[in-house]
């Protein structure tokens, strides 16, 4: 597949990449005959009202927003379950069918999607995992427009879960149902990075390194 480059559905694909990371995966949805896939994510969001650098006496902590994406058009899911401990020569791969991924996604207890790039990324990352399979399910034949890429990895237990997700579009919906416009969730995410990077109490979070 040939994926785009450069703007997703009239987004830059930069902006949604950068609302994905340290999101946040709280759960997964997969619906093979709607050729759907819907994450659960906490995304770090600062809202509009509040952009200005915070004063020593503001109250730190993260702002996040509950949001649920959906990927359109699916038309291919592959994912890699394995755990290599340290005594370890060769990962083993864990056995998962695609029925079986929204519980995999789950039993890492909404882990960060850690990384910079997730959405129409180019195949090194694909590459280093695409021969420890623990499924490649094909959904249509069709080729799709995009390509999503994520992990689940966990600090004490070895395990990591890699998933690659071929789709057409994506919309974004707040917890309640109510659309979100992928410009406004775009800019929320900005403005708590900006803040992060200008040392803003208000974008702190234990998991993410200081500006330097």
């Amino acid at each position: 597949m040939t994926s785009t480059r450069g703007l997703l559905d009239e987004l830059d694909k930069a902006g949604l990449d950068k609302a994905l990371s340290e999101a946040g995966c709280l759960g997964s949805t997969i619906d093979s005959e709607a050729k759907r896939l819907v994450l659960d994510l906490e995304i770090l969001s600062l809202p509009e009202q509040i952009t200005g650098i915070a004063t020593g006496d503001a109250t730190p902590g993260t702002h996040t927003e509950r949001v649920q994406l959906t990927f359109h058009g699916v038309t291919r899911i592959a994912a890699s379950l394995r755990v290599q401990r340290w005594d370890d020569l060769e990962p083993r791969i864990l056995p998962l069918e695609l029925t079986g991924l929204d519980a995999a996604v789950a039993s890492f207890g909404g882990s960060r999607l850690h990384g910079w790039e997730f959405v129409d990324l180019d195949d090194s990352s694909w590459a280093l995992w695409s021969e420890l399979l623990s499924f490649d399910t094909t959904i249509d034949t069709r080729s799709s427009r995009h390509v999503l890429e994520f992990s689940q990895e966990e600090g004490v237990d070895p395990r990591e879960l890699d998933i690659r997700v071929w789709f057409d579009s994506v919309t974004a919906h707040r917890a309640d149902g109510e659309p979100i416009p992928l410009p406004d969730l775009v800019a929320g995410s900005q403005r708590w990075w900006a803040a992060h990077d200008k040392g803003d109490p208000r974008a702190s979070h234990p998991g993410i390194a200081p500006p330097l």
